[in-house]
């Protein structure tokens, strides 16, 4: 498989940064991910956008501009051949000669295989367990996933999915994905605050203003008792069912109709986009 590293496009077995970047001292940098389905990149303006948004923030030297990174999505893209994959845009905080002080970013670019949950999951919706973290800069799509990394063997020892954060019983986000649940008033909620808006996120925001009322505000665990229905989004989840957090139930323990129908819509939007850009 080959990637790109900066200008430089390598077998990934042979790319390297040096051991100077602040990735490797300080875990320094940002990134985005995206899926490729039909050798279509899936909302490729979105994500592009985002990655540069990030870079403002936090990324003080960057060489490369938004048709350049274009351009190397396009030619690994053909140069793989891999029309169901993932494409994964990281930019380091360059090469540091006190560790600490940001260098010239370094650009790495790979395509990789990606999976999805199973179908069991989105049939019969997943358990999450909650954990009281707020991430660093939340609307940055920072490389720093140290405490879902570390959460990892309470996961598997709960037999959960993911992780839900909170801060102080209110709710954010999960890991890698955006969180929503429909409340007993039959209204979509989503966390509009303190989270790293996703694109998958977006989309679905869009397709539900069409079939159900919005909310973007906070959710309190509390407030998990009464949900009729909740739901993850993400690249690589798209809609996910959640029917229970932590010991609470949701409805029933069964995904809802709101969860289906939305479910549904977003593989439509889905096949129209790649239909349209094939």
């Amino acid at each position: 498989m080959f990637c790109f590293v900066n200008d430089d496009l390598l077998q990934v077995e042979e790319a390297s940064i040096g051991i100077r970047d602040l990735s490797i001292l300080r875990g320094y940098g940002i990134f985005d991910f995206f899926r490729v389905n039909d050798n279509v990149p899936i909302f490729l303006d979105d994500h592009i956008e985002r990655f540069f948004a990030s870079a403002e923030k936090v990324v003080d030297h960057i060489s490369f501009d938004r048709d350049q990174i274009l351009e190397k999505i396009s030619t690994l893209i053909n140069k793989n051949g891999v029309p169901l994959s993932g494409i994964r845009m990281v930019l380091t905080g360059g090469y540091s000669a006190n560790a600490y002080n940001q260098g010239i970013a370094n650009l790495i670019i790979t395509q990789e295989s990606i999976k999805f949950p199973d179908d069991l999951s989105y049939e019969k919706g997943v358990k999450v367990i909650t954990h009281n973290y707020v991430r660093e800069l939340p609307d940055v799509k920072t490389i720093n996933y140290m405490t879902g990394i570390w959460m990892q063997r309470e996961i598997m020892k709960q037999g959960a999915f993911d992780v839900l954060y909170h801060s102080g019983g209110r709710i954010t986000e999960l890991t890698r994905s955006n969180f929503f649940i429909v409340n007993d008033q039959d209204q979509l909620v989503t966390p509009g605050s303190g989270i790293l808006k996703g694109i998958t996120r977006k989309k679905v925001l869009g397709l539900a203003s069409r079939v159900v009322e919005v909310l973007e505000k906070d959710i309190l665990i509390s407030d998990l008792h009464q949900a009729k229905e909740a739901f993850l989004t993400g690249t690589t989840k798209k809609v996910l069912p959640v029917t229970q957090v932590d010991e609470i139930i949701i409805g029933g323990g069964k995904p809802g109709e709101t969860t289906r129908q939305l479910m549904d819509m977003f593989k439509g939007l889905e096949r129209a986009y790649v239909r349209q850009y094939k």
